[in-house]
């Protein structure tokens, strides 16, 4: 009877025992949870971009009828930054204070011609030859000169553009009484211009000249221009060709800077 009870109590508290020491074992064996590492805890830190690699040597430069397309990045100059892209990626050309080659299709507007030719003065080029297949009895290559580079040129001085109904029109650059002569069968009538421009160029001192273009006639209009204002002067003393920023109004005084 005493055994009968000694084993009764003996044998729950054994069972306990048991449970106890499997559950401390089940305890033990629980894989722990891998501790925070220090990617974890910490925040990714962004990157400042990189800037993009000065090329070693000078890229092709060209504007076409989208616009200003420098050592393979297109410059979208409608676009609100795109007069501060167009400087960067400029600045970021090897000049060096060389003449720098550029191309500049057809139908480019005038004003993305002149805005490179602006910027890659403003970089250090001293002249820029722009090159363009224009008509086969005017150069097809023109040597032009930024103008932030001249200052003071003398009033007399020969300043033309082609308006915006094709017709040209030729004036001193201090201002006065333009010559207006109405547009040929294909375009300007570069022929009696180029007449006008031999007497203008020839009445005045001045070994510079000024030229430009509407926005809304294509680039080759103002490239023939100024081919014939090189093919009138006779006694070649012009010395210098200025692409100006921005389309002059004809019969004022020509405002350097883009006004």
């Amino acid at each position: 009877m005493r055994a009968s009870c000694l084993r009764s109590g003996v044998l729950p508290r054994l069972a306990a025992v048991a449970g106890l020491t499997l559950a401390a074992a089940a305890c033990e064996s629980a894989p722990k949870p891998p501790e925070p590492g220090p990617a974890a805890t910490a925040a990714p830190v962004a990157e400042a971009p990189a800037e993009p690699p000065k090329p070693k040597g000078m890229p092709e430069l060209l504007v076409d009828s989208m616009g200003p397309y420098i050592g393979g990045q297109r410059v979208d100059l409608s676009q609100k930054d795109g007069a501060e892209k167009l400087s960067k990626v400029i600045r970021a050309l090897p000049i060096e204070g060389k003449p720098v080659t550029l191309l500049a299709e057809k139908k480019a507007k005038p004003s993305a011609v002149a805005a490179v030719v602006t910027e890659l003065g403003a970089a250090g080029a001293p002249t820029v030859l722009i090159k363009t297949d224009g008509r086969d009895d005017l150069p097809k290559e023109i040597t032009v000169v930024p103008e932030g580079r001249v200052s003071k040129p003398p009033a007399c001085a020969v300043s033309a553009m082609v308006l915006k109904d094709l017709a040209t029109a030729i004036w001193p650059f201090g201002g006065g009484m333009g010559k207006r002569q109405r547009k040929g069968l294909a375009g300007p009538d570069l022929s009696h211009t180029g007449e006008q421009l031999t007497k203008d160029i020839a009445a005045c001192s001045a070994s510079v000249a000024f030229f430009s273009a509407d926005d809304e006639v294509p680039w080759e209009m103002a490239h023939n221009l100024a081919g014939t204002i090189l093919g009138s002067d006779a006694k070649k003393k012009l010395a210098t060709l200025v692409l100006l920023r921005a389309a002059p109004v004809a019969g004022r005084p020509v405002q350097l800077g883009g006004g």
